[in-house]
């Protein structure tokens, strides 16, 4: 990758510019090239580590986006996956592990639709050929075990779902 990617207009010179985050997904600058002094080992909110690349392929983490100079905010950062490998960020992959471990403990399910909530949870984290399902069966089952019961698992299925799974869950 050079410093400066194409794309844009013709002739522009654009480059997405590096982020660090914690592992619990808290952003520490979207632009480490101009802030290096923001960086930090550990998350000034939660303490946990923080990360510059992808744990499994090694490439920068992508932050703001900048083109001929101007610098634009990247409000989506922190990412859910890697541009590169896909792999998701351990703030996905800690949060569809909570959510795991909440479907687990929640009384009103059988094991096999235990199983299936499961299942759809780590679907809504992307936008592939099971997502409708997914949405059907999550709305489906949240129903059985009632809104007290289950608020918690609704906002971390929230957090790891993509913008438009959540239209389809809401």
């Amino acid at each position: 990758m050079t410093f400066f990617e194409e794309g844009g207009f013709p002739g522009a010179r654009t480059r997405w510019l590096s982020a660090e985050v914690c592992i619990n997904g808290h952003l520490t600058t979207g632009m480490l090239e101009y802030e290096p002094q923001r960086s930090a080992k550990h998350c000034q909110r939660c303490g946990a580590e923080t990360i510059r690349t992808c744990p499994k392929c090694g490439v920068p983490i992508r932050g703001n986006y900048e083109g001929d100079g101007t610098v634009g905010y990247n409000h989506r950062s922190p990412w859910k996956h890697c541009h590169d490998c896909g792999a998701p960020f351990p703030w996905i992959t800690g949060k569809l592990a909570a959510a795991k471990e909440y479907v687990a403990e929640l009384d009103g399910l059988d094991e096999t639709e235990k199983t299936q909530l499961q299942g759809a949870i780590e679907d809504l984290a992307t936008d592939g050929h099971r997502t409708e399902l997914a949405a059907s069966r999550f709305k489906r089952l949240m129903g059985k075990v009632g809104p007290a019961v289950g608020s918690g698992l609704y906002k971390i299925a929230l957090d790891v779902a993509t913008e438009a799974t959540k239209k389809l869950i809401m």
